[in-house]
């Protein structure tokens, strides 16, 4: 078992690590054309440095929520994941974008760490501690809607 943990903070250190999962990652041509679509609805994410820490610009919303998923079992650390979220309207969170290190996918060597899962949980519960939101949408690959509280 890897120990692997949810932060809201990623340091500049791990810059190159962040490029590579989101901008240049193996794995986005299973999402190609629902990618495409929402770059072109919202725009291309850009990394932020905001003094020693790296978030994420994206031009319909500005800065978004962004949550990192870090391997700490072996030196250095490693980036598993990240999941860039928002909120719109009133009652909604969206989940932007959603990139895994090509190890820790549903084929990767470290699968069984359920990264993706670990970090749709966080944005689930930072949506159920945001007062008024009811929903969280994950725009890709296909849209999908999760009602998160009883009407």
């Amino acid at each position: 078992m890897r120990k692997t943990r949810i932060s809201s903070r990623l340091g500049r250190s791990f810059r190159d690590q962040l490029e590579q999962i989101v901008f240049f990652n193996p794995e986005q041509g299973l999402v190609t054309p629902a990618l495409i679509k929402l770059v072109r609805r919202q725009g291309v994410p850009a990394i932020v440095e905001e003094g020693e820490r790296l978030r994420f610009r994206v031009d319909a919303f500005g800065m978004v929520q962004t949550l990192y998923a870090i391997d700490s079992t072996d030196e250095p650390e490693r980036l598993a994941g990240v999941v860039m979220f928002t909120r719109v309207k009133r009652n909604s969170m969206v989940v932007l974008h959603l990139a895994i290190h090509e190890d820790y996918t549903s084929q990767g060597r470290w699968a069984s760490e359920g990264v993706v899962a670990q970090l749709v949980g966080a944005v689930r519960n930072a949506s159920l501690r945001t007062r008024g939101i009811t929903t969280l949408r994950i725009l890709y690959p296909r849209e999908t809607r999760f009602d998160l509280r009883a009407r």
